[in-house]
C-alpha cells in the first residue's frame, strides 16, 4: 500500500480545508447573529400581541443563520479550494458517511424540529388565543368594527355608532378591537402590518380577529399603519389600501361625532347638467343636487383603465327601491346619462359594481324658487 493512502479502517485526519471551513462558518454565524441582535428588521409595533409574531420570526431567523452560514461556507471553500480549471480527468473519490455522523445529524435536526413545534409553535398559538379571549370578557367590552372587502377597496363600519366610511380606519388606543371581516366578491386578506394582524376575507363568511392598539400613530407617520389586502385579488390589488390612525379615546369619540355630521347632505342644486369622476375606485363628489321635477343629465367620467363603473340612484340607503340605473362601462371612457325628473327628497347614489362608501353619496332633489 502506498504510504500516502489512508488505510480502509482508519478515519482520515482533519485537514486544513476542514479547519478553515469551521473558522469561516463560525465567523459567518457570529456576524449574522450580531447583525440580527443589533439591526431592527421589523417595523414598529402598535398592538399588544405584535410581539408574539415578532418573537416567533426572530427565533426562526436565529436558528436559520447557522444553517445559512454552513451553506455559504461550503460554497466558499468549494470555489476557493476545489474549483475545477478544466474538464476533470476522472471522478472524485466517493464520500462515505458513518453511523455516528448520521445519528448526530438526525439528532440535531430532530431536536430542532421538536423544539419549534412547542416554541414558538404551540406556545405562540396559546398566547394568541389567550389574548383574543381576553377581549370577550365583560370587563373589557370590545369595540366592534365590521370590515367589508370589495375589488378594490375597504368599507369600515362602526355598528354601535352607525358610521360607515371608506376613507380611513380610526381606532382608540388601549381598547380591544374586534374586527369582523368579510368580502362581497372574491378572496381578500385583511392585514395591518403595524398590528401583525392578518386574516382572510372570505365571501359569504365572517372571520374574526382581535387586537388591542397600545400606542397612537397614523399612516402619515408610519406606513406600517395601513389596512392592506395581502391576497392577490385582481387588477388593482396593489392599490387596495386604507390608512389606519390610532388616537386617544376622546379624539376617537370626537371623530365619530364628526363623521355623523358629515353624513348630512350639504350640496345645493346648481343646474341640470351634472358631472362626476370615478378614479382610483372612488367618486370625486359625495353629494349631487338637482331641481325637483326636472329632467337632468349626469356625465360620468371613468378614469380607471379597464375597471367597470356606473351610477345608480335609489330612494333609500338599503337600496330596496332603485329609481335609475346607468349603463356599466370600463374606463377610460365617458357616458352621459339622461335621468327623468325626481320629486323633492333626499336619495342615494352609488356605483353598482363597487357599492362602497368611496363610490356612493347623497343625491339631493330640491324645490327651486322661481322654477
Amino acid at each position: 500500500m502506498d504510504e500516502t493512502e489512508t488505510p480502509p479502517n482508519r478515519r482520515p485526519r482533519i485537514g486544513r480545508e476542514e479547519i478553515w471551513a469551521a473558522i469561516v462558518w463560525l465567523a459567518l454565524t457570529v456576524a449574522g447573529e450580531v447583525v440580527l441582535w443589533n439591526v431592527p428588521l421589523l417595523p414598529a409595533r402598535y398592538a399588544d400581541t405584535a410581539h408574539i409574531s415578532d418573537d416567533a420570526f426572530l427565533v426562526l431567523t436565529r436558528l436559520a443563520i447557522p444553517v445559512f452560514a454552513f451553506v455559504l461556507t461550503v460554497l466558499i471553500v468549494s470555489l476557493l479550494r476545489f474549483r475545477s480549471r478544466g474538464e476533470p480527468a476522472e471522478d472524485g473519490e466517493p464520500i462515505r458517511g458513518t453511523p455516528r455522523t448520521i445519528a448526530t445529524w438526525l439528532g440535531i435536526t430532530g431536536s430542532l424540529a421538536v423544539l419549534l413545534i412547542f416554541y414558538p409553535g404551540i406556545y405562540g398559538v396559546l398566547e394568541l388565543q389567550h389574548a383574543h379571549s381576553a377581549g370577550t370578557q365583560p370587563e373589557d367590552e370590545p369595540l366592534i368594527v365590521e370590515v367589508e372587502a370589495a375589488r378594490w377597496a375597504w368599507t369600515v363600519t362602526y355598528p354601535d355608532a352607525g358610521i360607515t366610511t371608506g376613507e380611513e380606519l380610526v381606532l382608540p388606543v388601549d381598547r380591544t378591537v374586534r374586527f369582523e371581516v368579510t368580502s362581497v366578491d372574491v378572496l381578500h386578506s385583511f392585514w395591518i402590518p403595524a398590528f401583525r394582524a392578518k386574516i382572510d376575507a372570505v365571501p359569504g363568511l365572517t372571520t374574526v380577529t382581535t387586537v388591542r392598539p397600545e400606542r397612537t400613530g397614523s399612516y402619515e407617520d408610519d406606513p406600517a399603519l395601513r389596512l392592506q389586502c395581502a391576497e392577490l385579488c385582481g387588477l388593482a390589488h396593489s392599490r387596495m389600501m386604507l390608512p389606519v390612525r390610532v388616537v386617544e379615546q376622546p379624539a376617537f369619540d370626537a371623530w365619530l361625532l364628526e363623521q355623523g355630521a358629515a353624513g348630512m347632505p350639504t350640496c345645493e342644486p346648481s343646474g341640470t347638467e351634472l358631472r362626476i369622476v370615478a378614479q382610483n375606485i372612488a367618486f370625486d363628489l359625495k353629494c349631487l343636487a338637482v331641481p325637483a321635477d326636472t329632467p337632468f343629465t349626469i356625465e360620468l367620467v371613468n378614469n380607471d383603465a379597464g375597471v367597470p363603473h356606473n351610477l345608480s340612484i335609489a330612494e333609500d340607503p338599503e337600496w330596496t327601491k332603485v329609481l335609475f340605473t346607468g349603463e356599466t362601462f370600463e374606463g377610460v371612457e365617458t357616458r352621459v346619462y339622461e335621468v327623468p325628473g325626481l320629486p323633492a327628497g333626499v336619495y342615494r347614489f352609488r356605483c353598482d359594481v363597487h357599492p362602497i362608501p368611496a363610490m356612493s353619496g347623497t343625491f339631493v332633489v330640491k324645490e327651486v324658487e322661481g322654477s
